[in-house]
């Protein structure tokens, strides 16, 4: 076997390879990012094609879906602030809108802790808030701030119950 043979070999292996993929094939391949060799079929690729196109609507879906969540999120933080007598601004965050309720729930613990009334729709709003907070964070319990919060209220009724008990 001469040199002329082994390079006839390899333009005819080449050769294969160019003809397993079509241009189409190895142009999508390499849109989606998706790594093949020269030992990669036409039905190999269509394969590994049709998965990763699969895993790209599964993933859009779900960014969807939790783009959906978080307005929902949203609309009920905004309920929950209108209640408190909170103007929300256009432009408002989500964040932001939260520690604006935080702030509001505080400060009307203060106001009325002598009021046992008023202390028993303020844990009812204070568990609404730690509920839309423990979902925004993709969880179903309290955070720090909100068990401390919690924490405080529950306190401030026994103190009181005591108190008008007296």
């Amino acid at each position: 076997m001469g040199i002329s043979s082994v390079n006839y070999n390899l333009m005819n292996s080449y050769g294969a390879y160019n003809q397993k993929l079509t241009q189409e094939t190895r142009e999508k391949l390499i849109e989606l990012s998706i790594p093949f060799n020269a030992n990669t079929t036409e039905s190999e690729a269509k394969r590994l094609i049709a998965a990763q196109e699969t895993k790209n609507a599964k993933q859009e879906d779900s960014l969807f879906s939790k783009n959906e969540q978080k307005s929902d999120l949203f609309e009920k933080a905004k309920t929950l602030a209108q209640k408190l007598g909170i103007e929300v601004k256009e432009g408002t965050n989500f964040n932001t809108l939260l520690i604006s309720i935080e702030g509001k729930l505080e400060q009307l613990l203060k106001a009325n802790e002598n009021n046992i009334n008023a202390l028993k729709e303020l844990k009812s709003l204070s568990a609404e808030l730690a509920n839309l907070q423990a979902q925004s964070n993709g969880s179903s319990g309290y955070d720090n701030t909100n068990q401390a919060l919690m924490t405080s209220l529950e306190m401030m009724a026994e103190y009181n119950k005591n108190y008008l008990n007296k």
